[in-house]
């Protein structure tokens, strides 16, 4: 089934909790307090491998934190892809374009993993500096959400 996988179009619906922001200063995770309007964490994602890329195609209704649109994914794995997405703006975590990072691991049962690391600022006046933020969920062949 895996090797089916690797060379046919996946076509997932995902769900991730919400965003977490990591602490440096020990070992936390907290999540981020956002609105309640912006609780929209699921999402479908198709991949179609070619034979030059994997192309992207991310379907996040309602988009709460800007992702924008995918770009081709590259295989990190045998059954592993990266891709990141970009939006112009404007953003949750940063001050003007977006730019998220995402790692989706195919499982042997057809499932996958999914972390989502955007790129975040946190401002102090004119001056920002990195910090980390995650997002981490489950995606199942599309139609059997579960």
């Amino acid at each position: 089934m895996i090797a089916l996988l690797a060379a046919a179009a996946i076509s997932l619906s995902c769900t991730v909790d919400p965003p977490r922001s990591v602490s440096t200063q020990g070992v936390a995770a907290n999540p981020i307090g956002l609105p309640p309007e912006m609780n929209r964490w699921t999402f479908d994602l198709a991949l179609t491998p070619r034979p030059d890329k994997v192309e992207v195609k991310l379907d996040w209704p309602g988009d709460p934190i800007r992702t924008g649109r995918a770009l081709s994914a590259i295989s990190v794995g045998p059954h592993d892809y990266s891709f990141i997405s970009l939006h112009p703006g404007p953003c949750l975590f940063t001050q003007t374009q977006c730019v998220f990072m995402y790692t989706l691991s195919v499982q042997k049962d057809g499932t996958a993993q999914i972390l989502i690391q955007p790129s975040a600022l946190a401002s102090e006046g004119e001056w920002s500096k990195p910090f980390q933020v995650y997002m981490t969920g489950r995606c199942t062949p599309k139609g059997e959400r579960g």
